[in-house]
């Protein structure tokens, strides 16, 4: 059918059935023909790096997962989660995908951070030293590269290096450069002498020659490692968003359980694999790490708030994290209601 637009007196004073008529063409061009797909809802969404922990949403998003949810999901890569929460507090970002320790240091701070999931509950995280270091103690007077200071990989290099006998900041060095691909070209140029990666990174130091000294993944450590995070003001504001995102991202990790080749399509593409041996490690160790229902861990919180809370001390500092409780910085009630309607559940029945 197609629609003319009325000419010369028809614009003035209709009689009859016209303003029925004219009603009816209003309400459709307000409400859209039948048929017609009402427009997705844009949303902008932060993303803490170009990583195998981080690849979630894309994985959601190249699904077309949000999409079936009515979002128009645009995704903003951040060197780090320190920037990225910035953004997010500034109203750049509504939502964000990003380490637990920025969004709990953020809250410590006075912002209305806060998580209303968590994906992956422990660290995948391996130290990768430099060739020629075989142990520990040969870390010594050397440099350890992590994103930034207070990020996840911060407190995972620290940990590990604590776990190995070394005191981080005086024993080794501990410099802020950026994402694990800018980390792990400064370790092969010798800038640093250690870093932290995650899966597939393991796979190709190795390769190349350089030693794991200690993965953290193997321990079973309770941290929480990524979240979904957002504004108290945004789950106020626009809680059906929320949830939205919610169902897709969910979706996605559902997606990324059951279809393998789908998934490393978008991981390849995403994350510039071509060897199908990493494709293959990266694949498979996300896929053990990560939770089906993304609750976040009160555990993994605490820890977090006990190591913030050590620096402080030591720094003198009077220390928040030490009087704070994990569940202040969680927002569960969206996980929950999709829990508990059943969303979760079904998408893996029969399987």
């Amino acid at each position: 059918m197609r629609l003319i637009a009325p000419q010369g007196p028809r614009l003035v004073a209709p009689q009859g059935p016209r303003p029925l008529a004219a009603g009816l063409l209003i309400l459709l061009l307000l409400t859209g023909w039948p048929g017609m797909a009402p427009a997705a809802e844009k949303l902008i969404v932060g993303v803490a790096g170009v990583s195998g922990p981080l690849a979630h949403p894309v994985v959601a998003r190249d699904a077309g997962l949000f999409e079936r949810q009515g979002l128009n999901v645009s995704l903003i890569f951040f060197q780090g989660g320190t920037p990225l929460i910035q953004s997010m507090v500034a109203g750049d970002v509504k939502m964000a995908v990003h380490g637990g320790p920025e969004v709990i240091q953020a809250r410590l701070a006075g912002a209305d951070t806060i998580m209303v999931a968590g994906y992956m509950n422990t660290l995948p995280y391996s130290i990768v030293v430099a060739k020629g270091i075989a142990k520990a103690e040969q870390l010594r007077g050397k440099r350890a590269a992590v994103s930034r200071f207070g990020a996840t990989s911060d407190l995972a290099m620290r940990y590990g290096l604590q776990k190995l006998g070394l005191q981080p900041g005086k024993d080794v060095a501990i410099l802020q450069l950026g994402d694990q691909t800018s980390r792990f070209g400064a370790l092969s140029a010798g800038s640093v002498q250690a870093t932290v990666i995650s899966p597939p990174f393991d796979l190709t130091a190795r390769k190349l020659g350089f030693t794991i000294l200690t993965n953290m993944a193997d321990v079973g450590l309770a941290y929480q490692h990524e979240v979904i995070g957002t504004r108290d003001a945004f789950t106020r504001e626009h809680p059906e968003s929320i949830r939205r995102f919610l169902r897709g991202f969910i979706e996605g990790i559902h997606y990324w359980m059951t279809q393998k080749e789908g998934t490393q399509r978008i991981l390849a593409r995403h994350l510039r694999i071509a060897d199908p041996e990493v494709l293959e490690e990266t694949y498979e160790a996300y896929k053990r790490l990560t939770e089906r229902k993304p609750y976040p861990t009160m555990a993994g919180i605490q820890f977090i708030l006990d190591e913030i809370a050590r620096r402080e001390e030591a720094s003198k500092r009077p220390s928040k994290a030490r009087q704070a409780k994990a569940e202040q910085f969680v927002d569960l009630r969206f996980v929950k209601e999709l829990d508990a309607s059943g969303f979760i559940d079904s998408l893996y029945r029969g399987r």
